[in-house]
């Protein structure tokens, strides 16, 4: 079952990140290292109605239901996103994370209903899943070599790394904290909405990523069809 809580319609789209080849061929440039994935941590939080929000009562927010709770696939603007602005990084909600429970509720079908009700108050149980954080930074001209995919869902995964850019050459010095294909990408530069990630991955200079392995994903999804732009 797959339970949308997001205003607007789902897109399934695929992007490819590319631009200029990588200058790391002729000179190196040193990378951060890898924050060792964090053991699973479970916090609860209190969601209240945001008058700033239209109708007050959108969380803004797509999840997967799984025998073992509702998996977050993805973040809109929404009463979460709002919440995740002003929390401190451990209190805040990433895709992949898991709700456990959810004003009472405990079962998923139970907790998909509750989550879709007008209230003026949610409590979540959340769970969060093992992140991994890279930080890559990039110069004028170089190529990450990151194929993404975004699925029904809107999720945003990894469809490839591919075999020149900085991306490689972060997995080559970084054998044992790998981006690798099919992660889910939660984060980057502290940006947790698709389109935004996208942009940022684009524009941004230092990128951060928060990635996560193996997260469920809505079955269904459009085979890539990449497409190119400069970074």
């Amino acid at each position: 079952m797959f339970c949308d809580c997001c205003t607007g319609e789902e897109q399934d789209i695929a992007d490819c990140v590319e631009g200029a080849p990588s200058a790391l061929a002729l000179m190196p440039t040193p990378m951060t290292a890898p924050v060792p994935p964090a053991a699973p941590v479970k916090r609860t939080l209190q969601l209240k109605k945001d008058a700033s929000i239209e109708w007050g009562h959108t969380l803004g927010i797509a999840v997967v239901n799984t025998a073992s709770g509702l998996v977050v696939a993805k973040l809109n603007n929404g009463i979460v996103e709002n919440h995740n602005k002003t929390a401190a990084p451990e209190d805040r909600v990433y895709p992949g994370d898991r709700i456990v429970a959810c004003s009472g509720a405990f079962d998923p079908d139970s907790m998909a209903k509750r989550l879709q009700e007008a209230v003026d108050q949610w409590t979540l149980d959340v769970e969060s899943m093992p992140t991994l954080e890279v930080v890559i930074p990039k110069q004028d001209g170089a190529e990450l070599g990151l194929s993404l995919s975004i699925r029904d869902s809107g999720a945003l995964a990894v469809a490839a790394v591919k075999a020149f850019g900085l991306c490689v050459e972060y997995n080559n010095a970084n054998r044992d904290a790998l981006i690798k294909t099919g992660m889910r990408i939660v984060a980057v530069n502290d940006i947790r909405t698709t389109p935004e990630m996208v942009q940022e991955m684009k524009e941004g200079t230092t990128l951060r990523f928060l990635m996560r392995e193996g997260v469920p994903l809505p079955p269904k999804f459009k085979p890539e069809s990449p497409l190119t732009s400069p970074v």
